[in-house]
């Protein structure tokens, strides 16, 4: 009976130690398995990329290069575009918010204007998948700009093949395609707010006039969908991507560290350093090199 007493117990302690290495088994494994998951898994990233300057040459291609980092950055699962920009070039405008159209397809894209989002720097806002400006932002200037070409003369130095050959235009043809240009801005920014969040309320004519809207007006009549802060739109961005926890980070450190020991990062080195060397734009210089078009907000003086 005794014997039979002391088998029982041996037989529950073993028991008892089967079940508590089991748990302990377990533990290690559940562990473990957070710790390989935090590995394996990055944790989530709201990407901000800056439009700080004014819309040419080496802003597309410093643009370019982190809008297409963070469509195909796994981590980056939204993005936040700072905008503080008159504009600029119109194809330089047009060749960067056709890529921002694209990142928008693919992730939540939320634009957060700081002071001034005018003209070409406004259409970029414009393909974002929502727009959020201060009451004290300035919006709009939706219009385009061109020189008028010199009339042709007869030269001795050369001589030509056509009347246009070397002024490109009729002053009559530049009013033409300066007229294309402008429908062409107009349209895109009346078919991208007429179907945001916060639908436009003005029409065609009245969106087109040239103005400039601060905030406020811009929430009323559409052309922004929200007044708040860099962190509203921060949050408003990792909400529509369906982030409880994540980072900040800045797009251009997340690109240059991805390609810091390639071939690639002295020519993105130089991307950048072109940008920050960027002068503004003078049009009063730029006659020898008309016809140019261009989508920038010009304040008198």
């Amino acid at each position: 009976m005794t014997q039979t007493h002391e088998e029982g117990s041996r037989s529950v302690e073993r028991g008892v130690q089967r079940v508590v290495i089991w748990a302990i088994l377990i533990v290690i494994a559940l562990v473990a398995g957070y710790y390989l998951a935090v590995a394996l898994i990055p944790t989530p990233k709201v990407g901000i990329i800056y439009l700080d300057t004014q819309v040419g040459g080496p802003l597309v291609d410093a643009m370019s290069q982190e809008i297409n980092y963070a469509r195909k950055a796994r981590d980056i699962k939204a993005v936040v575009v700072m905008v503080n920009s008159p504009g600029g070039g119109a194809s330089s405008g047009h060749d960067i918010y056709y890529q921002m159209r694209k990142l928008r397809d693919e992730k939540p894209v939320v634009a957060s204007v700081d002071i001034l989002a005018a003209s070409a720097a406004y259409q970029i806002a414009v393909a974002a998948t929502e727009i959020y400006a201060k009451p004290a932002s300035f919006i709009g200037n939706i219009g385009v700009i061109v020189g008028l070409p010199a009339p042709e003369v007869l030269s001795e130095d050369f001589i030509t093949t056509g009347p246009f050959k070397a002024t490109a235009f009729s002053a009559t043809g530049v009013v033409q395609k300066l007229d294309l240009l402008y429908a062409n801005f107009r349209d895109s920014v009346v078919t991208e707010r007429s179907v945001a969040p916060n639908e436009l309320k003005l029409s065609a004519d009245e969106v087109a006039t040239g103005e400039l809207w601060v905030g406020l007006e811009a929430k009323e009549y559409g052309l922004i969908d929200e007044i708040g802060s860099k962190l509203d739109a921060i949050d408003r961005a990792a909400e529509l991507a369906g982030l409880n926890n994540y980072e900040v980070v800045n797009v251009r450190d997340e690109y240059l560290a991805s390609v810091q020991n390639t071939a690639q990062y002295e020519t993105a080195l130089k991307v950048y350093e072109a940008l920050d060397q960027q002068p503004e734009i003078d049009l009063s210089t730029e006659n020898t090199r008309w016809p140019s078009f261009y989508q920038l907000y010009i304040p008198l003086e």
